[in-house]
């Protein structure tokens, strides 16, 4: 029997389901096979058979999608792979002995940013799994005196990077500080806080249940960073002297590019210091702005905050502690959705503002029109 070759393709698009998630999407899906033999008496021969095996493949594809493998994804990275294997699996199962080369999985027209927001975390997951600490133990160590979260934004043009954190710190005079910093396109800024006790300690109990000292010991992988990039780090100071070492005992966690492959730590973390901070009292505010000339600082200021911050209200845009987007103008930032911190130095929109932007949409939650971004400027739900 001659080898048959054909194309196939589903007539109309397919519904599929992801595992874990209560949506349907539909897609359309095209490929070849190179058929090596086949039950004649069912298929017949010639272009007969050519029409009647090609029919086969193409009403399989529903079925193999809904027999997708737990833990993988319809979208996601390996998927015409996998879809090849179910169908020479289906096809054998028919009589019909094939090699099986899936062209395309597509999702049809419209259908994508609703496919984000359903399964945009699964699919992330996918394509970069997140760090596990599951069965790492820590070393001995003395109380966590000292902990930061910073953030790195780096882009191509001049006066696009810009630089965020957090630091935690335990003082010897038993006052807990933390100091929020941001600094970006000629100015700077610095806030501190006075923290509760026991909101600094969930901090402590974090770094602890999460192993994230023995974390740092570790070589992790992590995506290549793209040339505009925002990229994190952790770092946590013991204080050692009981065990017989130092008092500041320092060691660090290179994230890579943020929200990544530490991204649920991450998470975590800031969640943790945004508390510190909501909780806190703001005791201290320092803005610092380039005057344009080398060197040249003006407008430094040291002035105490008394004001309630759930009454402060800003103008202008603003950037992003969390993931460095500059111009945001709402209440959420349009790229990460983190909200519009209350003390912040607001810096204007310019030209080499960071982050994807595209043509504005009408939020479905609320519906706020002219959002640029991933997250609504307003509630700060998902596009």
């Amino acid at each position: 029997m001659a080898e048959l070759t054909f194309k196939f393709g589903t007539p109309a698009p397919v519904t599929f389901r992801e595992h874990g998630c209560d949506k349907d999407f539909t897609a359309r899906v095209t490929g070849s096979a190179a058929v090596s033999a086949y039950a004649l008496a069912r298929y017949g021969e010639g272009e007969a058979a050519e029409a009647a095996l090609r029919k086969a493949a193409s009403e399989l594809v529903s079925d193999c999608l809904a027999r997708w493998p737990e833990g993988k994804l319809v979208m996601g990275p390996g998927n015409r792979e996998i879809l090849n294997g179910l169908l020479e699996t289906a096809l054998s199962a028919a009589g019909v002995t094939a090699k099986v080369e899936v062209r395309s999985i597509d999702l049809i027209e419209g259908q994508m940013d609703a496919y984000m927001q359903a399964c945009g975390e699964a699919l992330r997951e996918c394509m970069c799994p997140s760090v596990r600490t599951d069965g790492l133990t820590d070393e001995p160590h003395g109380p966590l005196i000292g902990l930061s979260y910073n953030l790195s934004s780096h882009g191509m043009m001049m006066g696009s990077s810009s630089s965020s954190g957090d630091s935690l710190n335990w003082n010897r005079d038993g006052s807990i500080i933390l100091t929020s910093s941001y600094s970006g396109g000629g100015s700077s800024s610095q806030t501190e806080y006075r923290v509760k006790p026991e909101v600094a300690e969930r901090v402590r109990d974090y770094v602890a249940r999460e192993h994230l000292a023995a974390l740092s010991k570790e070589k992790i992988p992590t995506p290549q960073a793209c040339d505009n990039f925002t990229s994190s780090s952790i770092a946590m100071t013991f204080d050692d002297r009981a065990l017989g070492g130092s008092p500041f005992e320092m060691l660090h966690i290179q994230c890579g590019p943020a929200g990544m492959t530490f991204r649920k730590i991450e998470d975590e973390i800031s969640e943790l210091l945004k508390a510190c901070r909501e909780s806190g009292e703001c005791i201290q505010f320092k803005n610092t702005e380039s005057d344009g000339t080398p060197g040249g600082m003006l407008n430094l200021m040291n002035m105490p905050m008394a004001a309630d911050p759930s009454t402060t209200q800003l103008s202008g845009s603003w950037a992003c502690p969390k993931c460095g987007h500059l111009g945001n103008a709402g209440a959420f930032c349009a790229v990460c959705a983190a909200p519009r911190p209350t003390f912040e130095s607001v810096k204007p929109a310019t030209a080499t503002q960071a982050g994807p932007l595209s043509d504005g949409w009408t939020c479905a939650n609320c519906g706020h029109t002219g959002n640029g971004g991933r997250f609504c400027v307003n509630c700060g739900s998902p596009r």
